[in-house]
């Protein structure tokens, strides 16, 4: 099945076709439709994200404009599992009701049942502000997008290896309709997954491969400031550093191979960057000694194209230099 599966406009067809590469060509490098929702025909990706366990909230029932503080509070469902979020720029002749009522409509037709339908007025319990629903929740950087209309549709399909929700979201103004797909595939986090390596364990690594790859330095998706649960790892790097005063290391970032090249190498430059800052300005090592290196996807150590394989690549590596 190719990656760019398209929705053909007429409602009353849902039909979907294997996407020819010229007509994704446009979209953001690295990005795929999520293969149960697939695209509007003429759409092309302009954000793509994915976390293998994270967490979305997705509206459940109208926002209230006029509540104080989280307007999600109360009005959204809490998921959590592999979390997928596509941004499309949709064609400028379509208006966000027949792009909506496609996609609710192919949804059905693989089973996803509609847990909440909205349009405009009815999203926002009467109020008309339609751009601060985009705001609330796609950010103020494209509120503007949702200025002359809203339409959602949150729908779940059962499965026996997890549920899957899948909330639209379309904005319609002047220039062209912004479309928002965020899926949310229910899994239990796995548990037991880190590997701790002590001071002596990293110098063996360093001795027999000049290198060590190491899974306990935790930052949170898409971020680079280093998790408190990182800092058992840091003090046993700057134990090792401490027992060889001579050891110099290149701190290397990697990333697996979801989202763009150069957005994953700037994030694992600045990851690396992050664990240098931590080792000296938290345990004393001298700055001289350490050198951040951010190689984003370049350096798989696994293949990528499942779970597993991702998260081996998604590692901070020492480097003897």
């Amino acid at each position: 099945m190719s990656k760019c599966e398209l929705f053909f406009p007429a409602v009353t067809l849902i039909a979907l076709a294997l996407c020819a590469e010229s007509a994704c060509a446009a979209d953001l490098r690295g990005s795929q439709d999520h293969p149960l929702v697939g695209r509007y025909a003429g759409s092309e990706i302009t954000v793509y994200k994915q976390s293998q366990f994270g967490e979305a909230r997705l509206l459940d029932r109208p926002m209230d404009l006029k509540a104080s503080g989280d307007k999600l509070a109360g009005v959204s469902l809490t998921l959590q599992g592999r979390i997928t979020t596509i941004r499309y720029d949709g064609p400028k002749d379509r208006s966000a009701l027949e792009i909506e009522q496609n996609f609710k409509s192919s949804l059905e037709t693989k089973g996803f049942e509609i847990l909440f339908e909205c349009g405009d007025r009815t999203c926002l319990g009467g109020e008309n502000s339609y751009f601060r629903l985009g705001g609330e929740l796609e950010g103020a950087m494209v509120n503007a997008r949702f200025g002359s209309g809203v339409r959602y549709v949150l729908a779940k399909l059962a499965r026996a290896e997890g549920d899957v929700y899948a909330a639209i979201l379309v904005g319609e103004s002047r220039s062209a309709p912004i479309i928002s797909v965020t899926t949310a595939e229910l899994k239990p986090i796995q548990v037991d997954r880190i590997v701790f390596l002590d001071a002596g364990a990293m110098a063996s690594g360093l001795g027999a491969s000049g290198r060590v790859a190491l899974y306990g330095i935790f930052f949170d998706t898409d971020q680079s400031d280093l998790k408190p649960e990182s800092k058992p790892t840091l003090v046993e790097i700057a134990k090792l550093l401490a027992a060889q005063p001579g050891l110099k290391l290149i701190v290397a970032g990697h990333t697996d191979n979801q989202g763009e090249f150069g957005y994953n190498l700037g994030l694992s430059d600045r990851r690396a960057k992050a664990v240098v800052v931590a080792l000296t300005r938290d345990h004393g090592v001298d700055p001289s000694r350490l050198t951040p290196f951010g190689a984003g996807m370049s350096s798989p150590i696994a293949l990528n194209n499942d779970d597993a394989g991702r998260a081996k690549n998604r590692r901070v590596e020492l480097v003897e230099r």
